[in-house]
């Protein structure tokens, strides 16, 4: 399903024992980095300290680096917070949060959203196992999820919504006035109007396409439109 590159065997464990339980989100906490750049990484080098995840994830691609039934190791240490959940019943999801920048890529989360979802199905994960990597040991990562709890919130409020793929049609719809959105968007467009987030031609109309107005709403949620 997802182009597959695999990690060096040095830097991940054995074959599974235990059921997938849980999926645990990371950060890369590089700035501009990519899927492909990662899975590369780990494919070639042998770490002194063995690190490893499922999946890799930017804004163009998901790439696989340790199979689901193998080990990776993404979410251990020295302490737990959580009593649970260890690498030996969790998959890990690294995603290529950070522009160049510094700042945060939405659509790199967007597709980490659409992957956890087919994860929870094909696994029968609840939500309330889909978990921070800082709610098994405490480390700040992702660090934007755990300084914006809000952000975090709206990653897991999203994960009840149909994948993407099942609410576009062929003749996707584009949306010129505010008016004409569903309502529980346009207070969110009309947000990111005023942030000039979204442009408007000289008589005031937009271009929004349909499957972009929930990344909208996801971004307002989380108090994004509301910064300085």
């Amino acid at each position: 399903m997802y182009p597959i590159k695999l990690c060096n065997k040095a830097n991940y464990g054995s074959k599974r024992k235990l059921d997938i339980k849980y999926i645990v989100i990371h950060y890369t906490s590089n700035n501009g980095d990519t899927a492909l750049n990662n899975v590369t990484y780990f494919a070639r080098e042998t770490l002194q300290n063995p690190a490893s995840a499922n999946y890799f994830v930017d804004e163009k691609e998901i790439w696989v680096s340790v199979p689901d039934d193998f080990i990776a190791y993404h979410c251990g240490g020295k302490t737990y917070k959580h009593k649970i959940c260890r690498n030996s019943n969790s998959l890990g999801i690294e995603i290529c949060m950070n522009d160049k920048k510094g700042n945060i890529r939405y659509d790199s989360i967007k597709n980490a959203i659409e992957l956890t979802k087919i994860l929870m199905k094909k696994y029968n994960i609840p939500i309330s196992n889909v978990l921070r990597h800082y709610d098994i040991t405490g480390k700040n990562c992702p660090a934007p999820m755990v300084e914006n709890p809000k952000l975090w919130q709206e990653f897991l409020n999203s994960l009840t919504q149909k994948p993407q793929t099942e609410e576009i049609d062929d003749d996707m719809k584009i949306y010129k006035k505010i008016d004409e959105m569903p309502d529980w968007a346009k207070a969110s467009v009309k947000k990111a109007i005023d942030k000039k987030i979204i442009s408007t031609d000289k008589n005031g109309a937009v271009t929004v396409f349909e499957p972009n107005l929930q990344s909208l709403v996801w971004m307002d949620r989380a108090g994004l439109f509301d910064k300085k």
